[in-house]
C-alpha cells in the first residue's frame, strides 16, 4: 500500500523533482498492479470457490480505485508543473 498523506491521496508530489515523482510512482504502482494480475489470474484459472467471487471482484476494484488516485495525484503534478499560460494535455 502506497505511503498516504492523506486518505485520498497516494503522495504530496508538489515539492518532488520529476526523479523523485518517478521513484515514488515505481514504488506505488507495483503493489496493486501485481496485486490486480494475481487477482485476473485467479478469476481466468477459476482458482476460487463459488463464495470467493464477491471478495475477488471487491479487491479489484480496491487496486483500480488505487491506481485512480495515483493517476490523479499524477494528474494534479503535472499540471502544476506546466509553463505559465500552457494549457495541460488531455494525452
Amino acid at each position: 500500500m502506497p505511503n498516504t498523506s492523506s486518505t485520498n491521496e497516494p503522495h504530496l508530489w508538489d515539492d518532488k523533482t520529476p526523479e523523485e515523482v518517478l521513484e515514488a510512482l515505481v514504488y506505488d504502482l507495483y503493489p496493486p498492479v501485481s496485486a490486480l494480475g494475481d487477482e485476473i489470474d485467479r478469476l481466468l484459472t477459476g482458482a476460487f470457490a463459488d463464495e470467493e467471487l464477491t471478495m475477488l471482484l471487491e479487491q479489484l476494484r480496491a487496486g483500480v480505485n488505487q491506481l485512480s488516485r495515483i493517476v490523479v495525484a499524477l494528474k494534479r503534478y503535472t499540471a502544476k508543473r506546466q509553463a505559465p499560460g500552457e494549457l495541460p494535455s488531455d494525452s
